[in-house]
């Protein structure tokens, strides 16, 4: 790629995510001024709930994990897959601790928020931290998460995971480029460049 086009790559990209958090920040706006709550009567249970459930996966503790997730869970994000149920979540977390075990920062951060109304009604616990996996042969990645937890009946009933993947891919030594198109001369330019 030339560099005047990573250049102007870049310009467009930090325009898109400038967009991107001002839209953000006036639909947050509108919706705390339209009643979402940080404080409501269950909070203080979602929150233990919340926490055992993300040391569940941490330590691979299963049982827990389903005590503390409704029969009809959906996890979304995790990998490549759109949702997964609560037994498919645990076989691909079961997978994933073949190649890697995974260590949570112990300072990451929670929050409890109430929906009144709307497509996201209900009580929701959303935590930021910091996921370590560790390898057999000593080598580590380590990537920041984010994790909102849908609740209903006490219990977590939704979780959508949010990773920086790019990193991840990155740290095991792989490398994302654009996709190409051919050109009419037979060569080949980034689809980006147009």
């Amino acid at each position: 790629m030339k560099k005047k086009d990573k250049i102007g790559l870049k310009v467009r990209m930090i325009f898109l995510m400038g967009l991107f958090f001002l839209s953000f920040g006036s639909i947050t706006t509108a919706q705390i001024d339209g009643k979402v709550t940080l404080d409501f009567p269950g909070y203080d249970q979602d929150l233990e709930t919340a926490k055992a459930t993300v040391k569940a996966y941490e330590t691979g503790n299963w049982e827990m994990l389903k005590k503390n997730v409704t029969a009809d869970a959906r996890f979304y994000n995790l990998g490549s897959y759109d949702s997964l149920n609560v037994e498919q979540t645990i076989n691909y977390w079961k997978k994933g601790r073949e190649t890697a075990i995974p260590v949570l920062n112990e300072d990451g951060v929670w929050l409890g928020v109430q929906v009144p109304e709307g497509p996201r009604e209900g009580e929701w616990i959303l935590h930021w931290g910091r996921n370590t996996l560790h390898y057999p042969n000593g080598d580590t990645i380590s990537f920041p998460y984010h994790v909102a937890m849908h609740f209903r009946q006490d219990k977590v009933s939704q979780v959508f995971f949010y990773y920086d993947n790019h990193l991840i891919i990155r740290a095991l030594g792989y490398d994302i480029q654009p996709p190409l198109k051919e050109e009419e001369e037979g060569g080949m330019e980034y689809l980006i460049d147009q």
